[in-house]
């Protein structure tokens, strides 16, 4: 434990400026994202609004396939996660991850913005507690597997006009990183799968009299 809790804060002493720039893109594809709802076709927000009445109907008696619904998770967030660290082991990884960093803040932007759009209290509270609880392992890392691999990247372009630069010390602490990411990955989708269903029902069945 002591060993990765000062690989973490060199980690966030070293490349806090990454941090800063990740947290920048994501936040700014939720701005994006929570903008776009209003571009949307009226044809469009019907379709979803009823698809959402059809979920907050049916919330209280929300019955899953917990193991399918484990492996699907599972499968997502691990090939993301191979996905981050085979990028942060290329020269091409800025845009890249940039990109997807960006991406996953704009899905996330729409979603809250779409649910935010003539909700009543109670529809609101049971669909993001739906969205919560993977989140808040999904999030921060991503955050901190993101800068990893952009960290990693720029290394490899450092040491390609530099042979000299050490790279094998690096690549031990950003594979050490990215399995913590890994973990914490693999934790969100056990919570998608296992939690999420039972506090959703919870919710829906305490503000089902409001």
């Amino acid at each position: 434990m002591g060993y990765v809790h000062r690989l973490w804060t060199a980690s966030l002493r070293q490349s806090w400026p990454l941090y800063l720039i990740v947290i920048i893109i994501f936040s700014l594809g939720i701005l994006l994202g929570s903008l776009g709802v209003n571009t949307l076709r009226e044809d469009q927000t019907t379709e979803l609004h009823r698809y959402l009445q059809s979920f907050l109907a049916q919330a209280a008696e929300l019955n899953v396939d917990r193991t399918q619904m484990v492996r699907g998770a599972l499968y997502d967030n691990l090939l993301t996660a191979a996905i981050m660290y085979i990028l942060g082991l290329t020269v091409i990884c800025l845009p890249l991850m940039l990109a997807f960093i960006f991406i996953r803040g704009f899905i996330l932007g729409f979603t809250v913005g779409f649910l935010t759009m003539d909700r009543e209290l109670q529809g609101l509270l049971v669909i993001l507690v739906s969205m919560l609880p993977q989140n808040l392992f999904f999030i921060p890392a991503m955050i901190i597997g993101g800068t990893a691999s952009l960290s990693f990247s720029l290394l490899l372009i450092k040491r390609f006009f530099n042979s000299q630069t050490r790279v094998w010390p690096a690549f031990a602490a950003y594979t050490l990183i990215m399995a913590g990411v890994l973990a914490a990955f693999a934790l969100a989708a056990l919570m998608e799968a296992y939690v999420t269903p039972e506090l959703t029902r919870f919710v829906a069945s305490l503000t089902a009299g409001w």
